[in-house]
């Protein structure tokens, strides 16, 4: 439980009418507000995503918190007769509360349970849209008043900035660059790096030129507006996730789905397929030199060559969605998680989504840790997209920040931090008579300690590291891989093994590590060292 309140009523306001729900405990009110989160547009709406902010304090069901329709003047008599109230106001996306209801944020992470050890559990996330209005702690007359400020959505026209228009301005741009003066001159149909800034121009035109069919408004636009709000629900998701809940998926058939805003996710996979589009086009260009030539003089030439190269572009498009991205799953994939706001986590499932995220680490690395990582030994792994290649260009244009002036304002603290010389004052102030420190030292210092690594009380993963740095130097004294294979396997079949197999794999591990030391002198501290860390994890296994 939250907290000890009185029953709560809530109100829905919708455009079919209005409707009442009463006798709710707090845990069930604040679960409804959460809700919202998704920016619903009725009831309907709210209540399919009841499994994804469900917590085991409220009903399993969502359909067993029962309305029942009034009058608009009947449900507001209800709602002053309550001693806790809330009221969605969906058709004007407002969240008031009143009477003793708690007090809440845009914002907010509740534990719905603490344990006998003081634990905090089952975690409910409240994310309200930045265009929703909150109004907490207000009269019931609050209600029947207007939204104190007009409101905004981002609304997405994806037919826009992924279809038919975005490869039609492609082709008439990239058609009308490689017949120009300066296509020539930088010989770019024979230097592919040269092309770059051609690739520059196209992309940052058609972000920035405003659009008819947009109402006047820029496709980079488009691109803004709710990213930090869709990252906050998906990490909400992920924190259900972590504490042991399913993964489910909001429903991809609400009436606002096509329209809704972007994450950074998708706004960066945009950006890569801008490019991919136009890198295409400068390749069948040049492959098409002599046609595009003709074309100069023949408008119906032309014609045929601009239909030609926007089919090639959409079989591009279409191909790019659904093929791997760098190593992991298709761009398609990655978007379509985002859009119903779940986290990639490594071989978790997705209720409502097909398709499993796979692990992307190349797994022969020979790095005992990237094994455990891939075994799940330090919980789920989830994978992301930051859009750090945004940033690249020195273009606002192109850049994850929505306005000019904060993009602006990020690029002079970033000159006046490098003018300050931060890193070099702080080097000043080191006693110079101290030895210089290894470029690249040694993490076995770090590792060689009787304590504890936090959360490793088996000492496994400290000797993940101490492998990993007898592996490392394996590689720099050239020893055979069939060696470094070895080690890396017996470790792996010691940590897996129970308490009762334990010592075997022990013996055989100790046994790699004498043998190596034996033919490598430089390994014969580290080999000591480790086998010391195992005879310990030995000597306090449970029996």
């Amino acid at each position: 439980m939250i907290g000890e309140e009185p029953e709560v009523t809530a109100m829905f306001l919708q455009h079919e009418g209005v409707s009442i729900m009463e006798g709710l405990d707090s845990d069930t009110g604040i679960t409804l507000i959460a809700l919202l989160s998704e920016d619903p547009d009725d009831w309907t709406e709210a209540k399919s995503v009841w499994p994804r902010y469900r917590t085991p304090a409220v009903p399993e069901f969502v359909d067993s918190l029962l309305t029942h329709s009034v009058s608009l003047q009947k449900g507001l008599q209800e709602i002053e007769a309550a001693k806790s109230w809330i009221v969605v106001d969906f058709v004007n996306k407002r969240l008031l509360t009143g009477g003793q209801f708690m007090a809440i944020e845009h914002d907010n992470v509740f534990a719905m349970h603490v344990d006998e050890a003081g634990d905090y559990h089952w975690p409910l996330s409240v994310h309200l849209p930045p265009w929703w209005e909150l109004l907490t702690g207000v009269s019931v007359g609050m209600i029947s008043q207007e939204r104190q400020q007009p409101w905004t959505k981002p609304n997405v026209d994806r037919t826009i900035l992924f279809g038919d228009p975005l490869l039609d301005y492609i082709a008439t741009n990239v058609l009308l660059v490689v017949q120009s003066e300066q296509w020539l001159q930088e010989s770019a149909k024979d230097e592919p790096k040269n092309r770059y800034p051609f690739t520059v121009q196209v992309h940052r035109d058609w972000l920035m030129t405003p659009r008819e069919d947009l109402g006047g408004r820029m496709p980079r636009q488009l691109l803004h507006g709710a990213r930090g709000w869709v990252e906050k629900v998906i990490w909400g998701q992920r924190r259900r996730l972590e504490d042991g809940e399913p993964l489910v998926a909001m429903p991809g058939d609400w009436s606002s789905y096509p329209t809704a805003p972007m994450g950074t996710e998708e706004i960066s996979l945009y950006f890569n397929l801008c490019r991919e589009l136009i890198e295409a086009g400068w390749i069948w260009c040049t492959k098409n030199e002599q046609a595009i030539d003709s074309n100069k003089i023949d408008s119906d030439k032309a014609a045929g060559q601009h239909s030609e190269l926007m089919s090639f572009l959409k079989d591009v498009r279409d191909n790019w969605l659904e093929s791997s991205f760098e190593g992991g799953k298709p761009p398609s994939l990655v978007i379509e998680c985002e859009r119903r706001r779940v986290p990639r986590g490594v071989g978790v499932p997705i209720d409502g989504i097909n398709g499993v995220e796979s692990e992307q680490h190349v797994m022969d690395c020979d790095c005992p840790i990237c094994e455990m990582m891939a075994d799940g030994a330090f919980g789920i792994t989830f994978t992301g997209i930051d859009g750090y290649q945004l940033e690249l260009d020195d273009e606002f244009a192109f850049s994850l920040y929505e306005t000019r002036e904060e993009w602006e304002e990020n690029l002079n603290e970033f000159a006046s931090f490098s003018e300050t010389g931060s890193f070099e004052s702080e080097a000043d102030e080191t006693d110079e008579s101290t030895e210089p420190e290894d470029d690249f030292p040694s993490v076995w210092s770090g590792v060689n300690t009787t304590d504890d690594l936090p959360g490793d009380k088996s000492g496994t993963l400290k000797m993940a590291f101490m492998v990993a740095e007898v592996i490392s130097t394996l590689k720099s004294l050239d020893a055979p891989h069939d060696s470094i294979q070895r080690l890396n396997q017996l470790f792996s079949s010691y940590r897996r093994d129970t308490s009762l197999e334990k010592p075997r794999g022990a013996i055989a591990l100790q046994e790699i590590l004498e043998e190596l030391s034996e033919t490598y002198p430089e390994l014969v501290s580290m080999s000591a060292d480790l086998q010391s860390q195992i005879d310990e994890a030995i000597r306090n296994l449970p029996y």
